[in-house]
């Protein structure tokens, strides 16, 4: 490995203010992710930094190491990061070979060689961890060495900064859930449309899906608004699993969803929105041991990028207008 130079205050200042700029301007919560981790690596001039980020729900910790890779994910409680969070502790560890909490298998199996590990715990402004900075193998002009405790304060520093930015992009991104689903709301819709829709209509195809729960108001009359509520999150489980990674689920509003579909041609999300509905005609959403089917009706069009994103959605509610008119429980598509 090449060694790096150390940073003298004045460069080290720059490099702080570099990040800070940047962050302000950055929005997407991956990105974030990794303007923070590249910021606690140069504070504690370590070969390998890495922000963990504590899914409570899932029980899960994950980081990213580009914006392009898949996140990584371990089990929630797993190795020094796990024990960092675990106890709101800061653990700084320069023979991490001795330690019964640091896993050896990844060296192993890599070759590569762990000599120092810091790991310090971000909290958010009410004191509750959120994740944790983990430096690997501390260096200086010479190569590698020990952690001490000014690595400990820079850490620290970074820390501080990053519980308070990921804070805010946390208010920032649940701001664009609906609550109930965990699904983007109309809000999400517009700005994803516009980030990672819009740019890619003029290169290629791109479709909306727009689905309703048929007559689902019987369900709220007949078993009550929280059996409504479990067969929405039922229905919004299904939407996003069948989705996958090609496409993003929004609940528009009420009993209503949108499904933005990239690299994909009116025809295939048609066969897309047939798929769904009979998954959701075949399924079963159970309330209190109490079963309730249900089946859905579906409109599909072509994004036409010269329209607004209200305008699409109208067009594609059109079709879904005609699918509901026609007897529900079928897709209608825009075959121009």
């Amino acid at each position: 490995m090449e060694n790096r130079r150390v940073l003298n205050a004045e460069e080290l200042l720059e490099k702080i203010f570099f990040f800070m700029n940047e962050m302000v301007d950055t929005k997407d919560f991956g990105s974030t992710i990794l303007l923070l981790t590249e910021l606690g690596r140069t504070l504690a001039n370590s070969e390998r930094a890495s922000f963990w980020y504590w899914d409570r729900a899932k029980k899960e910790y994950w980081t990213l190491v580009a914006l392009d890779s898949p996140r990584i994910v371990v089990p929630e409680g797993s190795g020094i990061v796990g024990a960092s969070i675990a106890g709101n502790e800061t653990i700084l560890i320069n023979d991490p070979y001795q330690d019964d909490r640091f896993n050896q298998e990844v060296d192993k199996e890599t070759g590569y060689q762990t000599r120092s590990i810091l790991c310090i715990p971000v909290t958010n402004s009410k004191g509750d961890v959120i994740g944790a900075y983990q430096a690997i193998n501390k260096m200086d002009d010479q190569g590698y060495w020990y952690f001490d405790d000014r690595d400990e304060k820079r850490l620290a520093m970074a820390a501080v900064f990053c519980g308070k930015t990921l804070e805010s992009q946390i208010l920032y991104s649940e701001s664009q859930l609906d609550q109930l689903t965990g699904l983007k709301n109309r809000r999400g819709y517009y700005e994803y449309y516009e980030k990672n829709v819009h740019p890619y209509l003029l290169k290629q195809s791109c479709s909306i899906v727009m689905a309703d729960i048929d007559f689902f108001k019987r369900v709220n009359d007949t078993y009550g608004h929280n059996a409504g509520d479990v067969v929405l999150k039922c229905i919004a489980s299904i939407l996003r699993n069948m989705a996958g990674t090609s496409g993003e689920v929004i609940r528009w509003g009420g009993e209503e969803f949108v499904i933005l579909l990239k690299e994909c041609a009116v025809s295939q999300a048609a066969a897309f929105a047939e798929n769904v509905r009979k998954k959701v005609e075949s399924s079963i959403c159970y309330f209190e041991d109490v079963p309730i089917r249900v089946t859905m009706s579906f409109g599909v069009k072509a994004l036409d990028s010269h329209l607004s994103p209200e305008e699409n959605v109208k067009g594609v509610d059109e079709k879904l207008y005609e699918a509901k008119t026609a007897g529900r429980n079928r897709v209608a598509v825009d075959e121009i």
